[in-house]
């Protein structure tokens, strides 16, 4: 209900409480229309101003019908609140609705029904798009086939041009508004479903890794959402034990920022519980801002990954070039590992080999592209190893 803040603070008690009880008859009265008395489960009031309907699914139920559904309730109700002046002068009240549907594989079912209210809520107040559930449904069900697709970029050694590892960049499925990364885990973030499909993505990384018969460095983009969530440790060795060709020592989990972490004494307890096992951290995007090197200094990384912004243009800026060489002294002195990323032209790998930086990534060396087999790497990045060599030699001298 709109305004209801207002309304509670303008007139007496008495008459929030005769509103809201005239509410609910009308309700009572106006549901039956729309849905079939079997179908409905219960009207339940959350505070003064939210009512929540739940109702049962039948076969064929589908989201657009729900919405459509609740678009027409909402005008009856509105249309037979405009009540005459038993309440004050042209009483006419408004409401907003969200639709969210349950999933039926559920843990908790009062779990359930706060997360329905959320949502539905977050909606109706326009705090999500009208679309939500059916979006997060369309992204349930991409988890659940496991219907995405991961990519590599190699990680160059600008000293002998061999590659030093791979990153693992996911895309989702083709013509779908989740084929680009940041859609995906932006919207599987605000739908709750985050840490599925970072683990999701590890899952099809590992397959990858075996069949491809990778034995470089493998760098996996992982939030600290993920990394805190109290089931993913066991999640990760599962899939290790599957993979015993696969060695801990081979993943670098690469912290990403796009969630900033809240707690970094607990952060630091949890990374040692995963260094035991042998896993690596990187922190990406060094440099971009405060929180990253925050971020560095409190969890002193094994691989700094220097941000894509610091590198673009380097050559043309000095002060760029002074960032850079400060964190490469910083990283010496903590014993880090360097890798610039977003390198896409001659002049500004020129710089890097300039500064002796260890490795590189970007488009100037290879662009993201499916895995291959292994005497395919060795033909496709034979060139890239003559130039870096070639390059390397004339700073060198």
């Amino acid at each position: 209900m709109e305004d209801f803040h207002h309304l509670f603070a303008t007139y007496p008690h008495s008459f929030i409480q005769n509103l809201q009880k005239h509410i609910r008859l009308t309700m009572r009265e106006v549901i039956p229309s729309f849905f079939k008395k079997q179908d409905i489960l219960g009207i339940k009031q959350f505070g003064g101003e939210n009512f929540c309907i739940f109702i049962k699914e039948h076969q064929g139920f589908s989201y657009d019908e729900l919405h459509r559904k609740s678009i027409l309730l909402r005008n009856e109700l509105e249309r037979r609140l405009r009540l005459p002046a038993r309440f004050h002068e042209e009483a006419s009240y408004t409401f907003q609705t969200g639709c969210y549907m349950i999933n039926q594989d559920i843990e908790n079912t009062e779990a359930a029904i706060h997360s329905a209210y959320h949502y539905a809520h977050s909606i109706a107040t326009k705090k999500l798009p009208a679309h939500f559930t059916k979006s997060r449904q369309h992204l349930v069900d991409i988890i659940h086939t496991e219907n995405i697709s991961v990519l590599t970029q190699p990680i160059m050694n600008l000293n002998t041009g061999e590659i030093f590892g791979w990153e693992i960049l996911t895309r989702g499925p083709h013509n779908t508004p989740f084929h680009s990364p940041v859609e995906l885990f932006d919207f599987a973030y605000q739908a709750d479903l985050l840490s599925k499909m970072e683990f999701l993505v590890i899952k099809k990384a590992f397959n990858e890794i075996a069949v491809r018969h990778i034995r470089e460095q493998v760098f996996i983009n992982i939030t600290p959402v993920t990394l805190c969530h109290p089931l993913f440790l066991n999640q990760l060795l599962a899939v290790m034990a599957q993979h015993p060709e696969i060695s801990p020592s081979q993943i670098v989990l690469e912290i990403t920022e796009r969630h900033a972490i809240r707690n970094f004494e607990y952060m630091g307890h949890l990374l040692t519980k995963y260094r035991s096992h042998g896993f690596r951290f990187a922190v990406d995007d060094a440099g971009a801002g405060y929180s990253s090197l925050q971020t560095i200094s409190e969890l002193v990384p094994d691989i700094i990954k220097i941000d894509r912004s610091l590198i673009q243009n380097i050559d043309k800026f000095e002060v760029k070039q002074s960032l850079l060489r400060a964190m490469l002294h910083f990283a010496e002195n903590i014993n880090c590992q360097v890798i610039a990323e977003g390198v896409e032209r001659q002049e500004e790998a020129d710089i890097l080999y300039e500064m002796q930086v260890q490795m590189g990534q970007g488009f100037y060396f290879a662009r993201p592209e499916p895995f291959v087999a292994d005497q395919d790497r060795t033909q496709q990045f034979r060139l890239v190893k003559e130039k870096i060599r070639g390059n390397r030699q004339v700073y060198s001298a």
